[in-house]
């Protein structure tokens, strides 16, 4: 377990990290291009969007899961990798010029075919990428990561600078994954140089098929949302829910994707050995939800201030939804590592119904929040009650392979909603004196306060209730260093 929890540490410190850069470089190119220019490349990447999807055809997963990893299945997947990506890349090489004609923008088609050239590159980093992931070296791989990142970065700002334009952005991101191929290469133990090969593909096949149509399924399902969203409410409207939604993927999307980048591989190996996955399935998720409700609950509480502080004023109409989202978020925290333990264990078709199922009624409520109510506040709404339906459909997949414990698993969600309650109440006492109205905002020492007060609180409760997260290694190291400057008084 102690291998497990250093690959979680670099793996969330990876995510954020990028994140950091990304946001730099965001602000950067803020400046240095119009806003035009970025709208071309956003288009020209919505274009490409389901190829995207299609881009790993699954192939990572089929990596880390596979019990009996043989070359002969490596070669086959990295085979069918390179015949899907130079497929892609032909058909943007030559479709460029129609779509551009089409939008009557003709810097669309450089960059369009710039684009191309990531289809190319990631078969290459796909395969060293799983096999690191499989392997458990996240530590590698997050050097690996954070390098292409800064690569990525510094091309893209560097060509925006000296005036190469919307080009710069898709020649930063062919260098990223360029960076990302080779390093991670590099990095591997065996480095051995990768060879196409057939003979297995139909094995591959089977696996990344089901992956990449439950893929295409939910690309398509979010890219309805906001196409029906903005054609019946307009851009704004749009903006609006994206932005509120936004505060909810600092968890529900950058902090749980660093979660089970480690988990999915971390209960492959434990299939593989033939150890119990309900123990320590309930267990990753009673811990995940020791986090993820009290950070929801404070934002839900002080979602103005957190959007000021974040993208200033002129986003205060998104407050009133993000109290919504956060519910969505604190719904899907409690399936969200359901997935992983699923694929873990070689059934990626349970996974593939579920989504075949979800996603269109996700989308379908949306879109008749939309149509029937035509306001941000029913979409939102939607969107958590479709969370909330989803939850026995998960649970009822994941027992057709994991008998589910929901005896303990209750237990569990019962001692994270304790800690949750714990570390609130102050908090919401705070906002209810200090605060006029829900449409203003409070003081900043008032909201610096309110914070402290609840990381304090929550650390308390931890260990009041007993929480397994608290008899974590990390936890206790924290607990000590506290314990440390007390006494010597620094």
């Amino acid at each position: 377990m102690s291998g497990v929890r250093r690959a979680l540490a670099f793996s969330i410190g990876e995510r954020y990290v990028m994140l950091v850069i990304a946001l730099a470089s965001n602000m950067a190119i803020a400046r240095l291009l119009t806003p035009e220019a970025i709208g071309i490349y956003s288009v020209s990447m919505a274009i490409v969007g389901v190829a995207q999807v299609l881009r790993d055809f699954g192939v990572a997963s089929y990596l880390i899961q596979e019990k009996d990893l043989k070359d002969e299945y490596i070669q086959a997947a990295f085979g069918i990798l390179l015949v899907l990506g130079v497929g892609v890349a032909i058909v943007l090489l030559f479709a460029a010029p129609y779509i551009g004609a089409l939008y009557g923008e003709p810097r669309m088609i450089p960059t369009l075919r710039v684009c191309a050239l990531n289809f190319l590159l990631i078969p290459f980093c796909t395969v060293s990428l799983a096999i690191l992931r499989r392997n458990m070296q996240f530590k590698r791989l997050a050097a690996v990561n954070l390098a292409a990142t800064a690569a990525g970065a510094i091309a893209t700002t560097g060509l925006a600078f000296l005036g190469y334009g919307v080009i710069s952005l898709a020649i930063g991101s062919v260098l990223l994954n360029a960076v990302t191929g080779i390093g991670a290469w590099i990095v591997r133990e065996d480095r051995r140089i990768l060879m196409p090969a057939f003979a297995e593909w139909r094995r591959v096949i089977n696996f990344g098929a089901q992956s990449s149509v439950s893929g295409i399924v939910t690309s398509l399902a979010m890219d309805t949302n906001d196409l029906v969203v903005g054609k019946l409410m307009g851009f704004g409207p749009v903006a609006i829910l994206s932005r509120a939604q936004g505060l909810m993927n600092l968890f529900h999307r950058d902090m749980m994707a660093a979660i089970r980048n480690v988990a999915y591989p971390a209960y492959a190996q434990a299939h593989r050995d033939n150890q119990a996955l309900e123990p320590v399935y309930i267990t990753s998720v009673t811990n995940v939800t020791a986090v993820a409700w009290p950070f929801y609950g404070f934002l839900a509480l002080y979602s103005h201030e957190i959007l000021r502080l974040m993208f200033g004023p002129q986003w205060d109409a998104a407050a009133p939804l993000v109290p919504i989202f956060c519910l969505a978020g604190a719904i899907a925290a409690i399936s969200s590592l359901a997935s992983s333990v699923i694929l873990a264990v070689r059934r990626i078709d349970l996974v593939t119904k579920v989504e075949l199922s979800f996603q269109p009624l996700r989308a379908a409520m949306i879109v008749a929040a939309a149509l029937i109510f035509q306001t941000t506040m029913a979409c939102a709404l939607a969107l958590a009650i479709s969370l909330l339906i989803q939850l026995p459909m998960v649970y009822y997949a994941k027992g057709r392979c994991i008998a589910n414990d929901y005896r303990a698993l209750f237990f569990g969600l019962g001692q994270s909603a304790k800690v949750t309650l714990a570390c609130l109440i102050v908090p919401s006492v705070i906002a209810f004196y200090t605060r006029g109205s829900r449409d203003t905002a409070i003081g900043w020492f008032a909201f610096a306060c309110a914070a402290l007060v609840c990381v304090a609180c929550w650390a308390a409760a931890l260990v009041a209730v007993r929480h397994p997260l608290a008899s974590e290694p990390i936890f206790q190291k924290m607990r000590n260093a506290g314990r440390l400057r007390k006494t010597t008084g620094t």
